[in-house]
C-alpha cells in the first residue's frame, strides 16, 4: 500500500460508472476506461467504493514505460484500511 500519492499520478473525479461484463467502464476527467476486472480487485469492499463522486489516481505511460498517454496504473483510496487498492496495472 502507498501512504503518499507519487507526483507522477493525476487525480480524477469518477463520473460515470458502467458494469460491461466482467469489467468495470468508468468514465473519469472526460476519458473512459474499461479495462477494470471485476474479479482481480481486492475485494468486494472496492468495487462498490468504485461510483460516481468518488477519486480515481491514474499514472500514465511515458516513452520510457510504454505507449505515451495510455493508462499504467489506477488506484482509489481503500475503502476499508489505510493506503491504496490498486483497481488496473499496465505495469511489467
Amino acid at each position: 500500500m502507498i501512504e503518499d500519492l507519487p507526483a507522477e499520478y493525476e487525480r480524477f473525479t469518477i463520473e460515470e460508472v458502467r458494469p460491461a461484463g466482467e469489467n468495470l467502464t468508468i468514465r473519469y476527467g472526460g476519458r473512459v476506461f474499461g479495462g477494470i476486472v471485476r474479479c482481480l480487485l481486492p475485494g468486494p469492499d472496492v468495487e462498490i467504493a468504485i461510483r460516481p463522486g468518488g477519486e480515481v489516481f491514474v499514472r500514465y505511460h511515458t516513452v520510457e514505460t510504454g505507449q505515451p498517454g495510455r493508462v499504467a496504473h489506477m488506484m482509489i483510496r481503500h475503502p476499508t484500511g489505510s493506503g491504496w487498492a490498486e483497481i488496473f496495472s499496465d505495469i511489467e
